[in-house]
């Protein structure tokens, strides 16, 4: 991409404060026509405060907007709509029930007198898609597009109003690896418009394939801009984080799937309708499995069925040996089984609740004598899982859960599932919208308590993620088992060769 020498837009020296704490602190960011620019930093960079100020959701404390070289100001977010910029956040806002047209046109559908002129309006739909070549049926209801192309979809509402400025939060979030392609050529059309992309996203491979240059957050400052061609991945990890941050587990940890140890979990012929069948694995201590798989391959409905959220109707579960039979969470809790779910602010915590509650939730029981709760007890308790995982928050324990960062808040999740000491930990999606410094620090972790003799199942889409951590990878396509690999024999192309069912 070449994108022009006209400077689109300037955010100079913009600060921000809530409740006395400074959130950006003199940040300048600018954006030429036609270019995709990465905003990038760890949850709590200030990011997301910075959009908002562009899109008129906050009001600046000080600095300057300048589109075109001329002031602006924004108050709202429709300045900011009327100034040509548009948001597309990480979670899609569509209306499932209705159509593409109606998603599209809604409010602006053309009329013959009192009725819907329909063929007009699926006509204007397909003209729309056309701007990004997008050949998809203008009649079908969005709940049936794919994840993708609903992301697409979006980004045509965001032209059709004469956009100028675009900014995708996490555009790729909920994506399979084969259809982010999708997306970039979407983009790539935009910028051959003279449309400007801000693009924020933790993947930092696809910053690289997209972007011109990178701006860099940290603690509500600038650190710096730089041209993607002059940086690499690890430069700009440091930038973000202030230091050098490795992944993985170390190949002396890997335990012996082989071996006659015992395995801890046992999964035999498990099966859910059509969803999955015929599921075997197994986990011994202190071993990391992971289950990669493709959009709707069946593979978080495995974990969530071992765990006891769905019931499988057929095959068995044997803990240490003994089968067990898991009808629901609390028989998966008592067997020695945790899940780190896939949407930890839905599933996994309460929110309105503070860290230390929160950590302790599912032990309470335990921290109870002569029905008194021992408040001392779950302080203390509380305060070592704190200090173990290095959870940070502002406010010490008693800080509610929605105010940590979400790297901070899946920590607060695994040490809930330690302090229940279980055998066996579930995770899905371990590191789903967590900043690059906390995916090291998760990482670290998972590595630390697989060495204590945890057993893990984890299953994520990030190709990345699942190759460094696992000791063994599964693949899953189409609700079943497609590969086995071992750490050595693992790679992207055999991981997606497999998970696609062979036929990439």
């Amino acid at each position: 991409m070449t994108p022009s020498d006209k400077l689109l837009l300037q955010m100079q020296d913009i600060e921000k404060s809530f409740y006395g704490v400074k959130v950006l602190d003199k940040v300048s960011i600018d954006l030429y026509a036609g270019e995709v620019l990465a905003l990038l930093g760890e949850n709590g960079a200030g990011k997301s405060t910075l959009i908002k100020i562009l899109n008129g959701d906050y009001q600046k404390d000080g600095g300057t907007i300048l589109i075109d070289g001329q002031p602006v100001q924004i108050n709202r977010p429709r300045d900011a709509e009327a100034l040509g910029i548009r948001m597309i956040y990480q979670e899609q806002h569509y209306a499932g029930e209705l159509s593409v047209t109606e998603n599209l046109l809604l409010g602006h559908l053309p009329m013959r007198g009192f009725i819907v002129d329909w063929k007009a309006a699926h006509n204007q739909a397909r003209e729309r898609l056309k701007l990004l070549k997008l050949d998809l049926d203008p009649t079908k209801l969005m709940m049936n597009l794919t994840v993708v192309e609903r992301q697409i979809v979006e980004v045509v509402k965001a032209i059709s109003g004469n956009a100028r400025i675009i900014v995708m939060d996490e555009p790729t979030a909920a994506f399979p690896p084969n259809e982010v392609a999708l997306l970039f050529d979407s983009i790539r059309a935009l910028v051959k418009q003279g449309i400007s992309i801000i693009y924020i996203s933790h993947r930092l491979d696809e910053i690289f394939q997209i972007a011109d240059r990178a701006t860099v957050l940290r603690d509500g400052k600038l650190v710096g801009t730089k041209s993607i061609t002059d940086i690499t991945q690890r430069d700009l990890v440091q930038m973000m984080v202030g230091h050098d941050v490795t992944r993985g587990t170390s190949e002396t940890s890997i335990p012996d799937a082989n071996s006659n140890t015992k395995p801890v979990l046992q999964v035999s012929g498990l099966g859910r309708g059509s969803i999955f069948t015929n599921i075997d694995l197994q986990l011994i201590p202190g071993e990391i499995v992971g289950i990669f798989g493709l959009l709707g391959a069946g593979h978080d409905a495995i974990i969530n069925t071992i765990f006891g959220e769905s019931q499988p109707d057929r095959g068995s579960i044997m803990i240490d040996g003994k089968q067990v039979t898991i009808t629901n969470p609390r028989d998966a809790r008592r067997a020695g089984i945790g899940l780190v779910p896939g949407d930890r602010k839905v599933q996994g915590l309460v929110l309105d609740m503070n860290v230390r509650e929160n950590v302790t939730l599912s032990n309470w029981g335990a921290l109870s004598r002569w029905g008194f709760f021992q408040r001392s007890s779950e302080k203390s308790r509380a305060q070592q899982w704190i200090d173990r995982l290095g959870i940070r928050m502002a406010g010490g324990m008693t800080t509610k859960l929605r105010f940590l960062s979400g790297g901070n808040q899946q920590k607060v999740v695994l040490a809930r599932w330690l302090e229940a000491n279980v055998k066996v930990l579930l995770l899905n999606e371990p590191t789903w919208g967590v900043d690059v410094g906390a995916r090291g620090d998760i990482y670290a972790q998972l590595e630390a308590l697989a060495s204590q003799g945890l057993a893990i199942l984890l299953v994520s889409s990030d190709l990345d993620e699942v190759l460094s951590v696992s000791h063994r990878v599964l693949t899953v396509y189409k609700g079943q088992l497609t590969g086995q690999f071992s750490r050595s024999e693992a790679s992207r192309e055999k991981l997606l060769h497999a998970a696609a069912g062979g036929t990439l």
